[in-house]
């Protein structure tokens, strides 16, 4: 199928009916010339060609305007951004003033780009049911069941990354017929909303299975891994300590997972590693639409001269987060830190997570791009968070041991128990340092209830008590843009009172 989801482009074209039959009134797209709905769902082709559409839009929705390294890293004081003042607002020193950037990056205040993801999820679950058995090559039960176990995935991993961003999300979950028809829902509860993505995963997880036989589909497709990975960061979510301790388990002791080398940490981001869970292909091939340009695409944000030949701009570290994450004092002792940052005793520091650079004219080192895979669930980070979880139900053992697997791949000495608290901040730490770049510290933050812990060294001072009261850590909506396809939105309380 991975033949499919490189050619996603070609897919969504094909398939583009699910984009304008369900959840139009949540989405802001047009009509897009396609076959008729009943006759492009009628083979196994066409499920997969929907499938990959699938991939394609998720890859889209995280990707533009550079929104999953905005909304999880951005946001935690990573990077410093130089002259772009959009950026900067994002900082302690400005208390975290989102206003600016949705004007810039229209996609970090819609989620309309997540809502078509969510349209093709639906489509899929209505239409492949119902494809005749005799027009499927493989066996049609096994195929199906694999198809729908990776949609239900798809819409969970949505409905997911919509209700830590925005909060909130409006739940839809069947294909409309008639959406210039369908009524407008309003918003449900960010509880309604996670109780969704269970249901999802755990329907998923039913369906799939921990490994596939063709390597090609390994982490670039959902998995029963990929699956009960997830579940174990929603269930922390919910604070349903046992049971994210349980689903991280799951994946730990069946996944045939293991964590890349310290030598080989790089690798991890290079695409397919024995600790990747699921990524977004983006490996580079000639002629082939994932590939990132290493001059404007979502990786470039992070690269510069000498990385990329002749680059000047780009996202640089936060060093006064790393002196504060890491004892620069014994820096070196930390495998991860060469495989992540560049020059960090110069002026500008330069992470390096995703610098895997191919020049197309190698010769005079020009065309380049990134052949870099983006990692969204690897084992280091259920290790961490089953250590997270272990410790909130007081079994400080099994949390000193998951915390300690990750420790000393990256060649640091074994943490020693002095206080339940002081071992959550060091897991909390741990990730900062494991997940440095990846799209998701920020979250972490705010689900564990660091981001305005004053006994947290890395908390974000920028978020005052009466912000976090009124979900000021979630981002506005663009109502302008959004209320007429659904005239019940509301905006999230800390916009509304700031006249959003």
């Amino acid at each position: 199928m991975k033949k499919y989801i490189n050619k996603y482009i070609i897919a969504i074209i094909i398939c583009g009916v699910g984009l304008i039959t369900s959840c139009k009134k949540y989405i802001n797209e047009g009509p897009i010339d396609t076959p008729t709905d009943d006759n492009f769902w009628s083979s196994e082709r066409a499920a997969e060609s929907g499938l990959a559409g699938a991939y394609g839009l998720l890859r889209t929705a995280l990707t533009n305007g550079n929104a999953y390294f905005i909304l999880g890293d951005a946001t935690a004081n990573e990077f410093t951004y130089g002259s772009d003042w959009t950026l900067a607002s994002l900082s302690s020193a400005n208390q975290w003033n989102f206003n600016y950037v949705p004007y810039n990056e229209s996609v970090l205040h819609n989620w309309t780009s997540f809502y078509q993801v969510i349209s093709q999820c639906n489509l899929i679950l209505s239409k492949v049911p119902n494809i005749p058995a005799a027009n499927f090559t493989d066996d049609p039960v096994a195929t199906k069941n694999q198809i729908l176990g990776e949609a239900y995935f798809i819409r969970a991993y949505c409905y997911y990354y919509i209700t830590q961003v925005w909060g909130q999300p409006v739940i839809v979950t069947q294909a409309y017929t008639d959406p210039i028809n369908a009524k407008p829902i309003a918003r449900s509860s960010d509880a309604d909303g996670f109780n969704q993505v269970v249901s999802d995963l755990k329907k998923s997880s039913a369906l799939l299975s921990y490994s596939y036989s063709d390597a090609s589909k390994v982490a670039v497709q959902a998995s029963k891994g990929s699956a009960m990975a997830l579940l174990s960061k929603v269930y922390m979510w919910q604070k349903q300590y046992q049971l994210a301790s349980a689903a991280a388990d799951s994946v730990i002791q069946y996944g045939n997972y293991s964590l890349e080398s310290g030598v080989n940490f790089s690798n991890i981001f290079k695409g397919q590693s024995p600790e990747s869970i699921f990524e977004i292909n983006m490996i580079y091939s000639p002629n082939q639409n994932e590939a990132q340009s290493g001059s404007s695409g979502v990786f470039s944000i992070f690269l510069a001269d000498p990385l990329v030949k002749g680059k000047s701009s780009s996202w640089a570290v936060n060093k006064d987060l790393i002196n504060s994450l890491y004892d620069t004092t014994k820096v070196s002792s930390d495998v991860r830190v060469k495989s992540t940052f560049y020059g960090l005793h110069s002026t500008s520091t330069l992470m390096v997570k995703y610098a895997n650079v191919i020049y197309q004219n190698p010769q005079q080192q020009t065309l380049p791009f990134v052949s870099n895979n983006m990692v969204v669930l690897r084992l280091a980070d259920i290790l961490l968070l089953k250590a997270e979880a272990d410790l909130n139900l007081g079994n400080t053992g099994s949390a000193l041991t998951y915390l300690n697997r990750v420790r000393q791949r990256a060649g640091l000495t074994p943490y020693v128990f002095t206080g339940q608290n002081d071992l959550l901040y060091t897991i909390m730490d741990e990730r900062g340092r494991e997940l440095y770049g990846e799209g998701q510290w920020y979250f972490d933050l705010v689900r564990s209830g660091l981001i305005t812990n004053p006994n947290y060294a890395n908390s974000i001072d920028g978020y005052l008590p009466n912000r976090i009261t009124n979900r000021g850590y979630l981002w506005p909506l663009d109502l302008r843009t959004l209320l007429p396809q659904d005239p019940l939105l509301t905006q999230n309380a800390w916009w509304a009172a700031a006249g959003q």
